[in-house]
């Protein structure tokens, strides 16, 4: 599930979400693949010029690593907010999405 409809949105809305959300996916998961390097949130905040909530980019990513096709590392850098965070790799498991064009909102 790439959307999570905790502000109980219409069908119609959490139609439009979802996809949105599934979208955001992809176009991280793209990012990796272009970067073929660990990635942190505020590194793929950071690749996106700050163009999605950090709280969005950590969804995707959670959901991508609940899928199998990136992984969480133990390495840490510091984020946006001066705290460590940590940097997530591809796992080698490739998606079985259709991939997005890169930065093609």
């Amino acid at each position: 599930m790439s959307f999570y409809n905790t502000n109980k949105e219409n069908s119609e809305e959490s139609a439009d979400s979802s996809r949105k959300a599934k979208r955001q996916e992809i176009v991280i998961y793209d990012l990796f693949l272009l970067f073929n390097e660990p990635l942190s949130p505020s590194m793929v905040y950071k690749a996106l010029n700050e163009k999605w909530p950090i709280t969005s980019i950590r969804r995707a990513m959670t959901n991508l690593t609940d899928d199998g096709v990136i992984v969480k590392t133990q390495e840490t850098v510091k984020g946006v907010y001066g705290k460590n965070e940590h940097l997530w790799s591809l796992s080698g498991k490739t998606s079985d999405s259709k991939q997005a064009l890169l930065f093609d909102f």
